[in-house]
């Protein structure tokens, strides 16, 4: 059954929240602690965050979840990722039904589409396309420079050169019909976006926490509200 609409507990005038989520290597390092076991404790806090975006307001998550850069890691990594996020797609699916999260896929998908993620990441789309409380998107082999690069090609396939402008580039854009974030927010301790939303974060605001990932909580998520309701 889904979830009931409920009133924000308290709406700091953020809709979409892009994140960064830096730090469950170190994470599990730092408690010895293979590092497969800080990508599922990454997991569980994302999962967390979906759950506590509709009770501030926010009705937008944009979480990066690999990267271009990411097939340069050890394959027995890669692989564990990608297992994973099948693997998390289709436990999760009758949980986002009921509280109502749509879920949408950006990046560079075409890698996937002989694979059977791809089957899954579809049949979760398809599954969410309805729902309306929150919209969740997963950037998925996503790289910034890749999406330009990509949307220039297709400008001049169709031959679009001279009339071209910013509301027009939008929509050759992975994200397409996607709010641009009013904040991008990284953890771990890292100061830069590693390739992530360039274009669209251009007058986002820019949140660098040392917290790792998998500690994120709901005391972290509400000092980024904050700061960026005093701004």
């Amino acid at each position: 059954m889904r979830a009931a609409e409920t009133t924000p507990q308290k709406d700091y005038g953020l809709r979409h929240l892009a994140v960064i989520m830096d730090g469950n290597r170190r994470w599990a390092q730092s408690k010895n602690l293979p590092s497969f076991e800080g990508h599922k404790a990454g997991v569980k806090a994302l999962r967390n965050l979906v759950k506590l975006c509709p009770q501030y307001g926010i009705e937008h998550l944009t979480a990066y979840t690999f990267s271009t850069e990411n097939w340069n890691r050890k394959e027995a990594e890669v692989n564990f990722l990608l297992n994973l996020l099948g693997e998390v797609a289709l436990s999760e699916l009758k949980n986002l039904n009921e509280a109502n999260v749509r879920v949408q896929f950006i990046g560079d998908l075409k890698r996937f589409r002989e694979s059977k993620l791809y089957s899954i990441l579809t049949q979760l789309e398809n599954a969410t396309a309805n729902n309306s409380k929150l919209c969740l998107y997963i950037a998925l082999n996503y790289g910034s420079i890749d999406e330009l690069e990509q949307a220039r090609q297709t400008i001049i396939k169709e031959d679009l050169l001279e009339t071209i402008n910013e509301e027009t580039f939008n929509n050759y854009l992975y994200t397409k019909n996607v709010p641009f974030p009013e904040v991008v927010l990284r953890t771990g301790g890292e100061r830069r976006l590693s390739n992530y939303l360039l274009w669209q974060a251009a007058n986002s605001e820019l949140q660098f926490i040392d917290t790792l990932w998998p500690d994120f909580s709901e005391a972290e998520l509400l000092k980024a509200l904050t700061s960026f309701s005093n701004k």
